[in-house]
């Protein structure tokens, strides 16, 4: 992931969604991926309505499934669908949508794998006036086979 020359404040937030369909093996393409109506959040800055650029994202998947995705991010909560349901947001949720970071790549461990999401360019963002934090959701662009905590997502930000 690349680090920004000159950034003031560079963090690294980890999150693992609870895949609560896990047990079902039923993910297929164009599904989301994660806590069932709940998107990932983020804690991104450190005062209440603060603004930053995402860098980059760290997939660590550890099932060895290399899962071709993409991670979506909003500067607002939404409400996502069940996990292994088609993904699918409102108009006024896109509307808050700051980007999207593809996943393709990977590297393997012997115990797990690890795929860098680099946006073509730092997505800014400003976070709500009462939020520290921005929100994710996982799209599956394959038919994975996953744990419960199969996927941790590592945010590279800088604060503003």
């Amino acid at each position: 992931m690349a680090i920004l020359i000159g950034a003031t404040d560079t963090k690294l937030i980890s999150v693992t969604p609870v895949l609560t369909s896990s047990t079902d093996n039923n993910y297929a393409t164009g599904d989301y991926i994660g806590t069932s109506l709940t998107p990932m959040t983020f804690a991104v800055v450190d005062k209440e309505g603060g603004s930053g650029k995402v860098i980059g994202c760290v997939l660590i998947e550890d099932a060895h499934q290399h899962l071709a995705g993409e991670l979506w991010l909003f500067d607002t909560t939404i409400v996502t669908p069940a996990d292994s349901a088609a993904w699918t947001i409102t108009d006024a949720e896109a509307a808050t949508c700051i980007g999207v970071i593809p996943f393709a790549t990977y590297y393997n461990s012997a115990l797990n794998s690890v795929s860098v999401g680099v946006p073509t360019a730092p997505l800014a963002f400003k976070c709500a006036s009462d939020s520290k934090s921005i929100y994710g959701a996982y799209v599956s662009r394959d038919a994975p086979d996953l744990d419960i905590d199969s996927l941790t997502f590592r945010l590279g930000i800088t604060q503003d």
